[in-house]
């Protein structure tokens, strides 16, 4: 039997995804007014978007443990797998791709732990995973298929714009006094990952209209250098910015491969805030 390929909860499958691309997720965990769920697994996106939506503190998240790391990768080994590609959140944002290092220590199968870095999370990395994917279908070694995964993680990229600024505020990223006045003037800023995987501002725009507009621009401006893209959208429990998102790019004459859309878990959506629209960008001949 080929490799396996693991992931957490950040990368932000759906269900479907997961099914039709054979990847196995160990789940991060949140903390909300008191309770702990298993992101993805013990709580959907939409109920927690409500959970959160009617929560006066921020979410706290948690890693997983070593041992939940273990159990997978042992269950792997009995069901016969010859190793298994592991891609995680960035370790900067999250001590998740310690656990699974020290978990591939402990067993005999021989596991790839991989940092998103650039990727990041999200969006971006689930890009990446399913080219493994399609890597590994297609008879690709647990070699070649890491070989290829670092390269990938390197090329993602990921852009994104939250609808409030609440969760930024409370998270101890923005100003009281920089939410004000970006809301005031509707200002919304935006995000992506640097080369470490250390969300750091990228510009801002006008209203969502402006998000869009700006997203839109760099697609082209990165089809016009690297051809093709492949393009993820996600967002945070409201699906219109994807769709004007979608009609913008068509409106614009944009050829781009659809890598999905999906709606962000818990652990991203706890920092982004409800609404925010994010789009992971990989170049199709990467």
């Amino acid at each position: 039997m080929s490799f396996a390929v693991v992931v957490d909860s950040t990368c932000d499958f759906t269900q479907e995804e997961y099914k039709a691309l054979d990847v196995h997720m160990v789940p991060l965990s949140v903390l909300i007014d008191g309770e702990l769920f298993k992101d993805q697994v013990e709580i959907t996106s939409e109920q927690f978007y409500e959970r959160m939506a009617n929560s006066e503190g921020l979410p706290q998240s948690s890693q997983p443990t070593p041992y939940d790391f273990e159990q997978m990768y042992n269950a792997l080994a009995e069901q016969g797998y010859e190793g298994v590609i592991a891609i995680h959140i960035a370790g900067v944002l999250s001590g998740t791709i310690e656990s699974s290092r020290t978990a591939a220590e402990q067993v005999d199968i021989d596991v790839r732990v991989l940092d998103g870095a650039r990727a990041g999370a999200t969006a971006s990395v689930a890009l990446a995973v399913a080219e493994i994917c399609k890597m590994r279908d297609e008879g690709a070694t647990l070699d070649e298929a890491e070989a290829k995964a670092k390269e990938l993680l390197a090329k993602a990229e990921f852009l994104v714009a939250p609808e409030t600024l609440e969760n930024l505020l409370k998270g101890g990223r923005l100003s009281a006094d920089q939410v004000k006045n970006a809301s005031l003037l509707n200002i919304k800023p935006i995000f992506t990952f640097n080369e470490k995987g250390i969300l750091m501002a990228y510009g801002k725009a006008k209203g969502m209209r402006g998000v869009i507009k700006t997203f839109v621009s760099e697609v082209e401006n990165r089809t016009n250098e690297q051809g093709t893209l492949r393009i993820r959208f996600c967002h945070c429990g409201n699906l219109s910015p994807v769709e004007d998102m979608k009609k913008a790019l068509a409106d614009a004459g944009i050829e781009y491969i659809d890598g999905g859309t999906c709606p962000c878990g818990a652990i991203i959506s706890t920092h982004l805030g409800p609404g925010a629209l994010g789009i992971g960008i990989l170049p199709a001949n990467a």
